[in-house]
């Protein structure tokens, strides 16, 4: 069995003539931006936030330039600040802990479950201080956190919860879509996303109140349908435009689909891959009902493939024309949060962050799980079953 050419496998982003209609009228429209509603500036801009929030059952929904401010937003909105601690995983993408110190507060990194591979709950409540202020529960491959637990422990100790949904669009647990259960959940759209436009981001939440101050804070300290020169707190310009919104629009369309069947087939490579001694499939959470399936990591044992590195499992993959990604970096290796003059100028004098906690042995789990993984990406999934058994087929032959 075996494919000519790399690009058997589905390519990404899948686009139509319809996109192409829509961008093309943002163009001829003469309007590319989202101003005013009352000026109906940004008719896709309203629309899409309008579409995405029904899609994602939350009551308000706020469009931004990119899913890295969307959390940067949120945490500002529930007044998140100087000094205060959030605790994060240390198994995601940079962005979930760097909009943290844009805050100027400062990330507190937890171990992850090995099963999962989402924030092990049971860790949570040791690294909570009077300091603690939020959480960022980051759904990591599109796998829900147990948000119930979460809840709970978040409810105990009054501490805010911003969901990291970037992996996760239109991900279900326990009946409830994720973004939902805390007290905002973020987005991305970048180019790799299961829902892209290129860039973009978005907050969605169900309070009033905090609606208002995530829309005020993402334009200019301003009011929806206020004066367009009134700036009631501090903001800046994280608007999306008019040309991401349109795409987005018509890229959610054919979410629903898709979703389904990246769905389908990853519980079809589950059964599969589970059945070959040495892989490790990620374990969808107990309560999950529905996956966004952004990565479908692959942790191996190399005592059962020869003692083969990592290097070595990810290059044979790439070879064979299946597509095949390094995962994220424990974020406690990375220099950007061990750099000492980044933590001066955010005051971490007091704080439980930096030094012995940043120590491999302070995270087993996630230094184990990164030094023999790998991840499919999400398109790979919208393939057919044959190219599925192809891969399958492939990772046995390297026993």
């Amino acid at each position: 069995m075996a494919f000519k050419e790399k690009k058997d496998f589905p390519q990404w982003p899948i686009w139509n003539k319809e996109d192409i209609r829509a961008v093309e009228a943002v163009i001829k429209s003469n309007n590319w931006w989202c101003g005013s509603p009352a000026e109906q500036e940004g008719k896709n801009v309203w629309a899409f936030q309008s579409e995405f929030a029904e899609f994602q059952q939350a009551k308000y929904c706020i469009a931004v330039s990119n899913g890295t401010v969307a959390i940067e937003v949120a945490l500002l909105a529930l007044g998140v600040g100087m000094g205060d601690e959030v605790i994060v995983p240390d198994y995601t993408f940079v962005a979930s802990a760097s909009a943290v110190v844009a805050t100027n507060a400062v990330p507190i990194f937890c171990d992850i479950d090995p099963n999962t591979l989402v924030m092990d709950i049971n860790k949570v409540e040791s690294l909570i201080t009077p300091r603690t202020k939020a959480i960022i529960a980051v759904h990591f491959g599109g796998n829900p956190v147990e948000m119930d637990r979460l809840c709970e422990i978040a409810e105990k100790y009054n501490i805010k919860i911003v969901e990291d949904c970037a992996h996760a669009h239109g991900a279900r647990y326990r009946g409830k879509r994720v973004g939902n259960w805390g007290e905002a959940g973020t987005f991305s759209f970048q180019a790799s996303k299961v829902l892209t436009s290129g860039e973009g981001g978005a907050i969605i939440c169900n309070d009033d109140f905090l609606a208002e101050e995530i829309y005020s804070i993402s334009d200019c300290g301003r009011k929806i349908r206020d004066y367009f020169y009134a700036h009631y707190r501090y903001g800046t310009n994280y608007r999306m435009s008019e040309f991401l919104a349109a795409i987005l629009r018509t890229q959610l369309k054919k979410f629903p689909a898709q979703h389904k069947l990246r769905n389908e087939n990853a519980k079809y490579l589950n059964e599969k891959l589970g059945s070959i001694d040495g892989i490790s499939i990620m374990e969808p959470t107990p309560g999950s009902e529905e996956l966004g399936y952004y990565y479908y990591p692959i942790v191996f044992d190399p005592s059962h493939f020869g003692n083969i590195t990592k290097a070595d499992f990810y290059k044979k993959l790439n070879e064979a024309g299946i597509p095949t990604e390094d995962c994220y970096p424990p974020l406690h290796t990375l220099t950007c949060f061990k750099e000492v003059k980044l933590r001066k100028s955010i005051n971490y004098s007091n704080a439980n962050w930096g030094g012995k906690k940043s120590d491999d042995k302070n995270f087993p789990v996630v230094t184990n799980i990164y030094s023999r993984s790998v991840q499919l990406p999400q398109y790979l999934l919208l393939a057919e079953k044959g190219q599925l058994d192809y891969v399958v087929e492939f990772i046995r032959s390297l026993k």
